[in-house]
């Protein structure tokens, strides 16, 4: 099949069961039904509900919209024998059938059914995503266990010598590559047919649950050990989802030292979000978004060469420290009056919340695709003014189970972009801003 279109391109959506077919023209779409049955599966209602309007928009029955309403009394993967389509059954009709099922059922075990068809999709972004997510009801096995099953079949040992001899690697495994950042292979091209004939002669090895896991395992690691090598960037995010760790207690909120902001703050940043210390969209370069906002809208953002940067590691313990050193950098000689604006995105926002939480003289946050965890929440609450810019629905929040909504706040401005996006960095690129009139909407 073709390439999948560029990481800024709009995506077409459409309630249509139809549409539930694998197809370039609604790959986006089935992006964000499979991120979203990923958080579904978490049992997050509120982030579910948080998304209800989009979700409608996705073809999701009313009753999917706050999460699965079915018991789960029956073990997904043990059900899946008798769901799990045959490998020689048209994939397009099975897909729109377990879709059905899905919104008539609301169950897991349909819900898993669904992300294997998916799963075995040729196109690369859809199949990738179905990949995260299985990865997530995986993590719930005891893999251990799992691999002890047995020798693997020959045809399954056979095909991954032959086709991925550096697919099946002990790193990926979410705890032992915790950076996510550390891949030194060459890019891998998309090989649609390669795969979709892989995942036929392994599929094929399905029985009861044992052999379900073993097999559903061993597809989603070889797809996410490609996804991760993409040179498509949608690709690369959506697989990158799995190293994201579940949000746990956050302790008490820090009590604000600060007054209130400085009077005559004079300085506006940006903070960067995970793995995109690399990338330059933050820098002060020509053209980019930085160079767009402080032509436009900010002429006091800081260009200077001591500018704020951290790690980018998907660890909270990297975004407390970040946090720490932000408020240094805005209580110092860089902004002796304090800090204006600062446009944050991603994990980058809720480094600017725990600042503003600690008492970092800050008079303005522009959150740009952030995930909505308690420190973000706590500073939106704050009275501090926010505005909040996101996407219709973002597929890489759904795929790592972070909410993705605000909810009401006095304080916050909420700017959902109109047209549908997959990329999570579209809400920092200047044609959005553009087409989407951002800036006046927000009051930026």
């Amino acid at each position: 099949m073709e390439a999948s279109g560029g990481p800024h391109e709009v995506i077409e959506v459409s309630a249509e069961a139809e549409t539930v077919a694998a197809s370039l023209q609604y790959e986006g779409a089935n992006v964000c039904r499979t991120a979203a049955i990923s958080a579904m599966l978490g049992g997050d209602r509120v982030a579910v509900a948080d998304v209800a309007e989009p979700l409608g928009e996705l073809g999701f029955d009313p009753r999917l919209r706050t999460g699965l309403v079915a018991a789960l009394d029956v073990d997904p993967f043990e059900s899946l024998t008798d769901l799990w389509a045959n490998p020689d059954e048209d994939g397009g009709a099975r897909r729109i059938d377990l879709w059905l099922r899905l919104n008539d059922e609301g169950n897991s075990p349909v819900a898993i059914a669904f992300l294997v068809a998916v799963l075995g999709s040729p196109l690369e972004r859809e199949s990738a995503a179905a990949a995260a997510a299985l990865w997530r009801q995986l993590a719930e096995v005891d893999r251990q266990r799992v691999w002890r099953y047995g020798p693997w079949p020959w045809y399954m040992s056979k095909s991954l010598e032959r086709d991925w001899p550096w697919s099946y690697a002990g790193w990926i495994s979410g705890e032992d590559l915790g950076e996510g950042d550390d891949l030194d292979d060459k890019p891998v091209i998309w090989d649609s047919e390669r795969w979709t004939e892989f995942f036929r002669r392994v599929s094929r090895g399905r029985g009861g649950r044992s052999e379900n896991l073993l097999v559903v395992d061993l597809l989603v690691r070889v797809r996410l050990s490609q996804a991760l090598r993409s040179p498509d960037v949608i690709t690369c995010s959506l697989a990158r989802t799995i190293f994201s760790p579940p949000d746990g207690p956050d302790g008490a909120t820090p009590t604000s030292t600060a007054t209130g902001s400085r009077v005559g703050a004079v300085v506006s940043t940006m903070i960067h979000g995970t793995w995109a210390w690399k990338g330059d969209w933050w820098r002060p370069q020509p053209g980019n978004f930085h160079d767009f906002i402080r032509q436009n809208h900010r002429h006091n953002l800081y260009c200077g060469g001591a500018r704020f940067s951290w790690s980018g590691k998907y660890r909270r313990s990297d975004r407390e420290r970040a946090a720490c050193d932000f408020y240094d950098w805005a209580t110092s000689e860089v902004a002796p009056a304090g800090v204006q604006t600062v446009f944050a995105h991603s994990y980058g926002g809720e480094i600017a919340a725990r600042a503003v939480n600690a008492g970092t003289p800050v008079e303005e946050i522009v959150f740009l695709s952030v995930p909505v965890t308690q420190p973000v929440r706590a500073a939106a609450q704050s009275g501090l003014r926010v505005v909040d810019i996101r996407l219709a629905f973002d597929p890489v929040l759904a795929l790592a189970r972070k909410r993705q909504r605000l909810g009401n706040t006095e304080s916050a401005i909420e700017v959902i972009l109109k047209q549908w996006r997959l990329d999570h960095s579209a809400s920092h690129q200047p044609d959005t801003w553009l087409s989407e009139a951002v800036a006046g909407r927000g009051g930026i």
